[in-house]
């Protein structure tokens, strides 16, 4: 009895043992006759670890000693295996798994499907007839040539006139009209850039003429529009010299300000 006891407690002691020892790393390779091991997911159940095979059917994976391995794929049934001591000897460990049979889906055999016989098969044949719904001036606009669906003209009756190439003169006026008003828009425009006032609104900020001439945005418009008669404006703006061009508003600041008092 209690050599029984003995052999109980000691086997109990060497599966607790076995369960305590660490993973270590499983090199494996899955085989299989005619279908791809690629991308195969291989699962440690017991210690709930996954990969997938690489492309020549190889993986790795942490296991031990009785840990179970399963492996799924959409072309294979899912297939298991428990490892044992020797499988953990191995430095590569081939394992050939089966591959899913092709099951071909059931054949209906339709009763009414053609024979070969033109005269039956022509009467389970249903013909329609699609009629399209474009009328005279999409046909004319998008140049559908006349068929059997439509009205030909008599291009041999006196007054006919084939309007299919012809240019359109409307569009044609459009097209100008805009061309034109988009020209002159853009002369004003680089007229308005070459303007005095509206250079040195570029060259000074509107802080400058605040700190300088007391000026806010609207009054600093009229001013410069002022300066904008006098002869030797153009050329200031010219030479680009910023020091001579400020001493020549200081002066017709003086101008302007008896103007405005007169």
């Amino acid at each position: 009895m209690k050599n029984k006891l003995l052999f109980v407690l000691l086997l109990f002691t060497s599966v607790l043992m076995a369960q305590k020892l660490p993973r270590e790393i499983l090199y494996g390779q899955l085989v299989a006759d005619s279908t791809g091991v690629e991308n195969v997911l291989v699962t440690n159940k017991t210690a709930k670890l996954a990969v997938y095979s690489r492309s020549d059917g190889t993986f790795q994976i942490h296991v031990r000693e009785k840990d179970t391995l399963i492996f799924s794929n959409l072309n294979f049934p899912v297939q298991s295996l428990i490892l044992n001591e020797a499988d953990l000897k191995l430095k590569l460990l081939k394992i050939k798994i089966e591959s899913r049979p092709n099951q071909l889906d059931e054949v209906i055999i339709n009763p009414n499907a053609l024979s070969g016989n033109l005269e039956k098969d022509n009467e389970n044949i249903k013909v329609t007839q699609l009629k399209p719904k474009i009328d005279n001036l999409t046909a004319i606009a998008t140049l559908y040539e006349d068929d059997v669906q439509s009205s030909p003209d008599n291009k041999l009756m006196p007054g006919y006139l084939d309007t299919r190439y012809m240019m359109d003169f409307q569009a044609i006026g459009v097209k100008l009209i805009r061309s034109l008003k988009s020209s002159e828009a853009q002369r004003n425009k680089n007229k308005d850039i070459s303007r005095f006032s509206v250079i040195v609104q570029n060259r000074f900020s509107p802080e400058f003429f605040r700190n300088n001439f007391k000026m806010d945005k609207k009054q600093t418009e009229a001013f410069l529009n002022f300066c904008e008669s006098d002869p030797n404006a153009k050329e200031l703006t010219a030479n680009g010299n910023d020091f001579e061009l400020i001493d020549f508003l200081m002066l017709k600041k003086q101008e302007y300000t008896k103007f405005k008092k007169e």
